[in-house]
């Protein structure tokens, strides 16, 4: 071989090194995001477009070029310097939600580059075989998930121990909470009211697994603290099981049931049957299930109440509700609240004002009084001083006023219908009363299933009438609601990312006097497709 083909094969190894190493890299980043299923990673790869076109369209165009000018011998300088400039632009992308590089991630990412030298170094044979190398690269993160699947495990198995072994020695008062949508809101509120009644441990965020909690548990859980908030999230029937054997709440809420997330479950009764397994907990081992009246009437949770309906506080507007929420009114940006703890015969009604924004978050904070009112009813008539001064819900139909531009409201992590109408009933009231304009930005929710279009036809149909701008992100997912919207009151654009909706809204200009509401985001994996 000549000291040109030598230095040739040295470029191209070097570039597509390279591109190997960054292009591993994107790939586990969207693979954290599928957390680390391997079954649901390999159906993204079509959906996302999870294999490598740039590379592969460039060396094919060099490989006919080469063969019809006869530039055999610049072919491996320039597939190296193609290889080299695509991994350095993609070296620079940015992910809403950004790789961590945890141990596991270190291990998975060092593995599957390991599996991806032999390909690699079979360029040296031919070079079209870096074809290959790249499009294999999504099967090694999958074959280095399964590698180290037992090292995983093992590892999982023993934090997961030495977590569940703190519980069981501090043994805090601990209270699990589900449901499709609402648990966080009322995990914030609920650890809000409690620490008036002793420090209380709550998982922060959406961490809501039991590895999620694990963590927190170990680096977080003192002696001192006396109550344990927990956020259960469910991935399918039996996932709400799993957390409870955990976690082994005394008590329990379950929030909601309803639409979100249905594709993962597959209809609305096994999203109430999953839901249901903190209730059959809590009946089984516990002391006390608060759920909304609404709730309360879906089959599961009926067959549970009748075999213990000492265990059951129902809470809603009916007469016929153990805690029952009086009257709700709004007061300029505040809710004042009466309700009637009918379960408490004995007891006033409660006069609370709550400080948050949306019609929901009612009942939210209804479901935290009821919980008060069993694990710490000592501090019931401490309530009125503490409602006002409960914090504004990150991401979560929160209010961010800098003083200058719009008013933003912040509802990123909203995933369900009646929490979208909700907040465009405050996006029009605000509006109105500032005298602005109301501008909605919104990818739309996702997991819905069958119900896809139909949902969003309604959500469509409602922003359509109430905003005045709305900026529609991702075509593809969004057809029905943009068709929904259009012809109404609203002044309908479709863009394909967040960022470029964001310049959209900076070309419209938006005044002191308008009100931006983001209602929800999406993962990377679900708002774009890059082009790799």
């Amino acid at each position: 071989m000549t000291p040109t083909a030598v230095a040739g094969m040295a470029v191209l190894l070097a570039g597509l090194g390279l591109l190997v190493w960054v292009r591993s890299r994107t790939l586990l980043a969207y693979f954290q995001q599928e957390e680390y299923d391997n079954a649901r990673f390999l159906r993204a790869l079509p959906r996302v477009g999870l294999f490598d076109i740039r590379a592969t369209v460039a060396a094919v165009a060099l490989w006919a070029v080469a063969g019809l000018a006869g530039w055999w011998g610049a072919l491996p300088f320039l597939l190296g310097a193609v290889f080299a400039l695509i991994g350095w632009r993609e070296m620079r992308w940015r992910f809403k939600k950004p790789l961590a590089m945890t141990e596991r991630a270190r291990r998975m990412l060092l593995l599957a580059r390991g599996l991806a030298v032999v390909p690699v170094a079979l360029v040296l044979w031919h070079p079209l075989w870096a074809i290959a190398a790249l499009q294999a690269l999504p099967l090694a993160l999958v074959g280095a998930n399964r590698l180290l699947a037992p090292l995983q495990r093992r590892i999982n198995d023993a934090y997961v121990a030495e977590a569940r072994d703190r519980l069981e020695r501090l043994q805090p008062v601990t209270i699990g909470i589900t449901g499709s949508f609402g648990k966080t809101t009322v995990k914030h509120i609920l650890a809000e009211l409690l620490e008036a009644a002793g420090p209380t441990f709550w998982s922060r965020g959406s961490i809501n697994t039991v590895l999620g909690l694990t963590r927190h548990i170990r680096e977080r859980l003192q002696p001192a603290h006396r109550f344990f908030v927990a956020e259960m999230g469910a991935y399918g029937i039996g996932s709400i099981r799993r957390l409870c054997d955990f976690a082994r709440p005394r008590f329990g809420i379950v929030t909601a049931v309803g639409q979100a997330h249905v594709e993962r479950f597959g209809s609305l009764e096994a999203t109430a049957q999953a839901k249901s397994e903190l209730a059959a907990h809590v009946v089984a081992h516990g002391e006390k299930v608060v759920v909304t009246d609404r709730v309360a009437a879906l089959p599961p949770f009926a067959a549970l109440r009748a075999q213990a309906p000492e265990k059951f506080i129902v809470v809603g507007e009916g007469p016929d509700c153990d805690l029952r929420i009086l009257d709700a009114r709004a007061d300029g940006d505040d809710w004042r609240v009466r309700l009637a703890l009918n379960h408490l015969p004995d007891r006033a009604p409660l006069e609370l004002v709550l400080p948050l924004l949306g019609a929901h978050n009612v009942m939210n904070l209804a479901l935290a009084v009821a919980m008060v009112s069993v694990v710490a009813p000592e501090i019931l008539d401490k309530l009125p001083r503490l409602t006002p001064g409960i914090a504004q819900i990150p991401h979560r139909l929160q209010r961010k006023d800098a003083g200058h531009g719009p008013l933003v409201l912040d509802d990123a992590y909203n995933a369900n219908e009646d929490g979208f109408l909700n907040a465009l009933e405050v996006l029009r009231d605000l509006a109105d009363r500032r005298r602005g304009r109301a501008i909605l930005i919104t990818p739309g929710v996702a997991e819905l299933g069958s119900d896809h279009d139909i949902v969003h036809g309604r959500l469509g149909r409602a922003a359509g009438d109430h905003c005045d701008v709305i900026l529609a992100i991702g075509a593809e997912r969004m057809a029905a609601f943009a068709g929904a919207a259009r012809g109404r009151r609203a002044e309908v654009h479709e863009v394909a990312t967040l960022a470029e909706a964001r310049a959209a809204l900076a070309g419209l200009h938006p005044g002191a006097a308008d009100v931006v509401l983001y209602e929800n985001d999406l993962p990377d994996l679900l708002e774009e497709r890059r082009l790799l």
